[in-house]
């Protein structure tokens, strides 16, 4: 499978197609149970893409965190922005969320 993704990678290169500039966060848990996600900021939006989960869907949490030193120790605080889930093979783009914000991806809730 990993040669087939660069090999079709290589090809669109070659074709003149690439992905916008922007970042990649992949979340992969192994064990007992399997879970694939992707998430790509680009632009301004944000596409979330559950790749593979046993238990046929992505839980996701986006969250912005805000940290601040109190006396012996950093406080932090996480406000939520989203919390939505995808089935497997499904994708959703949302726009308007801030700079530097942060996800968790769950196999079930």
């Amino acid at each position: 499978m990993h040669y087939l993704t660069v090999l079709l990678g290589s090809l669109l290169s070659m074709l003149g197609i690439q992905e916008s500039p922007g970042q990649t966060s992949v979340t992969r848990i192994s064990g007992d149970e399997q879970l694939l996600s992707r998430t790509t900021v680009s632009s301004g939006v944000a596409r979330f893409q559950c790749l593979q989960s046993d238990s046929g869907k992505c839980v996701y949490h986006v969250y912005r965190e805000s940290c601040r030193s109190g006396q012996d120790k950093a406080v932090c605080e996480r406000q939520a922005l989203a919390d939505f889930s995808l089935l497997v093979g499904r994708t959703r783009d949302m726009d308007g969320l801030p700079a530097g914000f942060g996800q968790q991806v769950l196999l079930r809730r």
